[in-house]
């Protein structure tokens, strides 16, 4: 067995036994809420013992950490991430204090695909950006747009197909509902056209398919890191 094939034998047999080791915590009542920082492995092994209750988790370790955690991802991965629900720390950091927060050119390079919108944006552009973005967002006549137009989504879209669906037992993903109904909210909002791809048809958009593929894109650049070169979803067009 070369050491390639060793490497990997061990790993495995590490991850087998801190899997084993949390499953035996928690059958004595014992839940792990924190999760061990392990070598080279990091804290994925409570990670994986808690994804079937993952969105429950995330909100017990926040509690646990006073609402701020640091996550340690394995090594050499580039996916330690800083987690934080207090609404201080967000409010400082994304608009207080936001000049000292720079999100640096791996951010940007992970975010290529969007462009240089408010998303990307640093400095004094970011400033301009979101003051504009504030003046429609504060606007009356949006606000009363947005109630109206997601009400009458709500109506006219998502109460129609769950309707449908459920008369005829159909099996539906409520992720994708959930995505066609945000991309014919955004559409009317931003381009007054509503492309109706919430509908009992079901129809498909290239535009929408590619917007998912696109954050698909993005979230396997951001866990690859720079040790996989990942095209752009531009260039792939």
């Amino acid at each position: 067995m070369d050491s390639t094939n060793m490497d990997i034998a061990l790993l495995l047999m590490i991850l087998c036994f801190v899997y084993l080791w949390c499953r035996f915590r928690n059958s004595n009542g014992k839940r792990c809420v924190i999760p061990s920082n392990w070598p080279v492995v990091g804290m994925i092994p409570g990670l994986l013992c808690n994804l079937h209750r993952i969105h429950e988790y995330g909100v017990d370790v926040l509690e646990s950490s006073g609402g701020t955690f640091m996550f340690k991802g394995p090594w050499f991965t580039n996916v330690d991430m800083l987690i934080t629900c207090d609404p201080t720390n967000v409010h400082y950091i994304l608009s207080k204090n936001f000049l000292n927060f720079g999100r640096g050119p791996q951010f940007k390079k992970m975010f290529a695909d969007l462009g240089d919108g408010i998303f990307n944006a640093e400095g004094e552009f970011w400033g301009i950006q979101r003051k504009t973005t504030q003046a429609v967002f504060h606007h009356s006549g949006f606000k009363n747009f947005l109630v109206m137009s997601t009400r009458d989504k709500v109506e006219k879209g998502m109460i129609q197909v769950l309707d449908h669906v459920s008369k005829l037992g159909i099996d539906v993903d409520l992720q994708e509902l959930i995505q066609r109904f945000a991309f014919d909210i955004t559409c009317v909002l931003l381009l007054d056209y509503d492309p109706a791809s919430l509908s009992v048809e079901f129809p498909d958009f290239p535009f929408n398919r590619a917007f998912a593929e696109a954050e698909e894109a993005i979230f396997f650049r951001h866990i690859a890191g720079s040790y996989l070169e990942v095209p752009t979803v531009a260039s792939n067009r």
